[in-house]
């Protein structure tokens, strides 16, 4: 009958013993419990073999005389099946079984004369326990640098800073597994023009005055870097110092590029549990090389006072959708939108209350828009949505939502509250027709049809959103900064 028993301080260590014997088990087990290793004990084939499908056992100590299946059998049978665990025959007749030719001949690790008595027995065990645990860390190390290759593809692709640190968590997690984890980036304040940088991207300096808790998950995610505890805090600056994986009793994994520290990893595990910080470390200039891939696009392709995309770029995107709607037959919408009177704000509370003005109007259409669509500064106080997938009468009700939001946005400036209402137009491409040298047709009467109905709009008396498309949705009335508006299409 099979039967478990652990002890309390355990080594971590599983090992089974199978002896037909029952007054040897017994002994066997309390000697390997003394020693702190769980013990699982069967007393014969069938019965080890069918605790081998129950639990993780890393040592078998195996009787080679039994009836019924002999230990012999029982190690082909386990090797058939796939198991990998580390096997000790034992024996009170060596002499007719010559240890070599057993070694050679089974996959196995040890070859044990019962009278030789406990100590050699022990010896056999600490050997095999120690052969277990380089095979298990090739294993992991494999299955790491397997799961890295796997990863590079997602780590490379296009996507924004914050899904790309995100994915590294659920990468490393992938790895290592843990619930808990925290990427640090490094932020270094800056004035510029009066005002602090941003400090939502990462600034790759070595000489960083203090981090922040960028992306999170488990037990760190909603925590600002002064919430960490202070071991917590003290392992990323030590890994951010040093650029080596460490920090007991938690894993911190610097993420740097040519010397340049772009922020830490902190992973809510010991690497004292067995962690390969090589392996670590390999993912980490991987990770590292991808945050940076983004960074320089973003760079190329961010406007820096919105934070949306510059005009290059978003005319890009545009292109890119309407071949998309041109080859499946589906409805491209833009909308261009201008802030009313924004002159005005600059004269009367000076340029820098414009420009925070348009940091809330970006940080607002970031929110107003869905995940595919493409938010973007088309030049001065103009702003411009890509809306692909979209027909003229979705885009008017997403036009709709943010030109409400936007006569609900107040920017409080030197004791004053700052309201701003703005003018939409929104224009649609059915999609459909042939992709070919023309297309810049396509994009230029686009772009034209949501021009003449934001002008259009703003004509109408401002403050109100006008499709080119032709019929009436709703009526706007009211000028400029405070008064009601609607949707209208004309």
């Amino acid at each position: 009958m099979a039967r478990l028993s652990q002890q309390a301080a355990s080594s971590g260590h599983t090992i089974l013993v199978v002896d037909d014997d029952a007054d040897l088990r017994g002994t066997v087990t309390r000697l390997l419990r003394s020693q702190g290793h769980t013990v699982l004990a069967a007393e014969s084939g069938p019965e080890a073999l069918d605790l081998l499908g129950q639990h993780d056992v890393h040592l078998m100590l195996l009787d080679y005389f039994m009836p019924g299946m002999t230990g012999e059998e029982v190690v082909k049978e386990l090797r058939s099946r796939g198991y990998t665990l580390q096997v000790v025959l034992q024996t009170g007749y060596a002499s007719e079984h010559p240890p070599r030719e057993m070694l050679r001949d089974l996959d196995i690790q040890g070859y044990h004369d019962k009278s030789e008595g406990p100590d050699k027995l022990l010896v056999w065990v600490d050997a095999a326990l120690k052969m277990h645990r380089h095979v298990r860390a090739l294993m992991a190390s494999r299955d790491g640098l397997n799961h890295i290759l796997q990863a590079a593809p997602e780590l490379h692709r296009l996507q924004s800073l914050d899904a790309l640190l995100r994915g590294i968590l659920l990468q490393l997690q992938g790895i290592l597994g843990f619930s808990s984890a925290c990427v640090a980036t490094v932020v270094a304040p800056e004035r510029e023009s009066g005002r602090l940088r941003s400090a939502s991207s990462l600034v790759a300096v070595p000489d960083a005055q203090d981090f922040r808790v960028r992306v999170a998950t488990g037990r760190f995610e909603g925590r600002e870097w002064l919430a960490l505890g202070h071991d917590e805090r003290a392992a990323v600056v030590a890994a951010a110092r040093s650029g080596r994986a460490g920090g007991t009793p938690y894993t911190a994994l610097p993420l740097s590029v040519g010397g340049r520290n772009v922020g830490v990893v902190l992973v809510d595990l010991d690497p004292a549990l067995g962690a390969d910080l090589t392996l670590l470390e390999v993912f980490a200039a991987q990770a590292a090389v991808a945050i940076e891939n983004v960074q320089l696009f973003e760079l190329a392709t961010t406007d820096d006072l919105t934070g949306l995309m510059n005009k290059r770029a978003w005319a890009t995107r545009l292109e890119e959708a309407l071949h998309l709607g041109a080859r499946h037959n589906h409805a491209t919408s833009v909308l261009l939108i201008d802030i009313d009177h924004f002159k005005r704000v600059n004269d009367t509370h000076g340029h820098l209350a414009g420009d925070a003005l348009l940091r809330q109007l970006g940080a607002l259409l970031r929110q107003e828009v869905r995940l595919t669509d493409v938010a973007g500064r088309y030049g001065g106080e103009e702003l411009a949505v890509l809306l692909p997938h979209t027909s003229g009468p979705g885009a008017l009700v997403i036009a709709e939502r943010i030109r409400q939001a936007i006569m609900g946005l107040t920017l409080e400036w030197s004791g004053v509250a700052i309201q701003v209402t703005a003018s939409i137009g929104v224009g649609t491409d059915p999609g459909g027709w042939s992709p070919g040298p023309g297309h810049e047709t396509q994009i230029h009467a686009l772009i034209a049809q949501a021009d003449e109905a934001l002008y259009a709009a703003k004509a109408a008396g401002r403050n109100r959103v006008l499709s080119g498309a032709g019929s009436e949705t709703g009526q706007a009335s009211g000028a400029a900064l405070a008064a009601p508006g609607g949707a209208v299409q004309g």
